[in-house]
């Protein structure tokens, strides 16, 4: 059972070594607006809820008032909410969503 044991230690630090590597092998990219695009796998990079190849990610401007106002983004970065609102529904209970951040006090 030890070597067992052994052997899975031995993979995950190999894996982990891996990841080291690929992640090094692609730094994050920075766009016109400033916002940082973290390397997710292949040639795609995600920043606030999108995700891109990295040829594409200039291409993609503010997020329009839609989508702040569309719980499922999640937190959007200062430079995504350029200084606007979002207006995002409270979750009902009934909704068995994971928007903790949009649920009234006291609900979870």
């Amino acid at each position: 059972m030890k070597e067992v044991a052994n052997l899975i230690a031995e993979w995950q630090n190999a894996r982990a070594q891996l990841a080291a590597i690929e992640r090094a092998e692609h730094p994050d990219v920075v766009d016109r607006h400033g916002r940082t695009w973290t390397w997710v796998s292949k040639d795609l990079y995600r920043h606030c809820g999108n995700a891109a190849p990295a040829d594409m990610i200039n291409d993609f401007g503010l997020p329009s008032q839609k989508v702040l106002d569309n719980p499922n983004y999640g937190e959007l970065c200062e430079i995504c909410l350029n200084g606007r609102q979002r207006h995002v529904p409270d979750c009902k209970p009934e909704w068995n969503c994971s928007h903790a951040m949009h649920q009234r006090e006291g609900e979870s």
